[in-house]
């Protein structure tokens, strides 16, 4: 059986394909940053029934200079998901962590798959790397002119993967635009936290800056129909729903849902974000990809 290593395997997105691709059958080898994050990953796999038998740990923590990698011997596939994330920590004084985690540990692993002759490494980038579009929905083809540190990161991490497309690399990009699922403590937990515990919703900016959320089910999907196919090498495909939500629709939902209305509090940003982000699923579609997970649907049965 073909053999995957999922970086960022401790985290919401990678966890999700770890249980994926262990259902299916493939040999894996999970990365993360630390002996705790692992430890957990292991206790969630043993809660969801996922037997350990075919998957090895790989600590590493991808901001230190010496990395010792694991066994490549049999290796097929890198799906990478390891990254620094978050628009609003992409400050100045995280400046070496976002082009360590997004830039310098994606060529080394992107490298590694060349060296080692993989058959296909899938790299996640993000929506954010088209900062503000001129129109709307965002196509592969849209300028890519980044407005935040995240974004910025992610579209070199996204130029030195296919530099080495190049030389011989097999890879594919995808980019999820706004993820959302359960276990996954974004801007839905955070409002539906917040308007349980009776506390003021800040909200940065009007509250008219939307999203198109996808559900990471649908996200896992779309990669089971990429890995290994050669009609997407040296593609890349933006993923998203095909609906949008505002921060206020968003607010509107959920304090409907739990029948409580909320105190609001509007803040200036003190970082650059993105008004909207909805992709053209065209080119994804080609390959039989469609959302099927509903937000609201999963608001009214969280």
């Amino acid at each position: 059986m073909s053999k995957i290593l999922i970086t960022g395997a401790t985290g919401f997105i990678g966890g999700y394909f770890v249980k994926l691709f262990s259902n299916r059958g493939y040999n894996i080898i999970a990365q993360g940053s630390s002996k705790n994050s692992i430890k957990n990953l292991r206790l969630k796999l043993e809660k969801n029934g996922i037997h350990l038998e075919k998957i090895e740990f790989w600590e590493q923590n991808f901001l230190k200079n010496q990395w010792e990698f694991p066994d490549f011997a049999n290796l097929d596939y890198i799906i990478h998901c390891a990254a620094a994330t978050k628009v609003r920590e992409g400050t100045p004084k995280n400046y070496e962590k976002y082009f360590g985690l997004n830039v310098l540990a994606t060529k080394k692993l992107a490298k590694k798959a060349l060296d080692e002759n993989l058959k296909h490494l899938i790299h996640l980038s993000t929506g954010q790397v088209f900062g503000i579009p001129h129109s709307f929905p965002i196509t592969e083809h849209t300028p890519k002119n980044p407005i935040n540190l995240y974004g910025y990161t992610k579209l070199i991490g996204e130029k030195v993967v296919g530099s080495l497309g190049i030389l011989g690399l097999n890879y594919t990009i995808i980019r999820p635009f706004s993820v959302f699922g359960k276990g996954h403590y974004n801007i839905i937990s955070i409002i539906t936290d917040k308007i349980k515990r009776n506390e003021p919703l800040t909200i940065y900016g009007d509250g008219t800056q939307s999203r198109a959320f996808l559900h990471i089910n649908d996200i896992c999907s779309a990669i089971g129909l990429i890995l290994n196919n050669d009609q997407c090498y040296n593609e890349d495909y933006n993923l998203s729903g095909f609906k949008e939500y505002s921060v206020n629709d968003l607010i509107k939902l959920i304090s409907n849902t739990l029948n409580i209305t909320p105190k609001i509090v509007y803040k200036e940003s003190d970082v650059n974000e993105i008004k909207r982000n909805i992709a053209d699923l065209s080119k994804i579609k080609k390959l039989g990809f469609t959302p099927q997970e509903s937000l609201e649907d999963f608001i009214n049965h969280s």
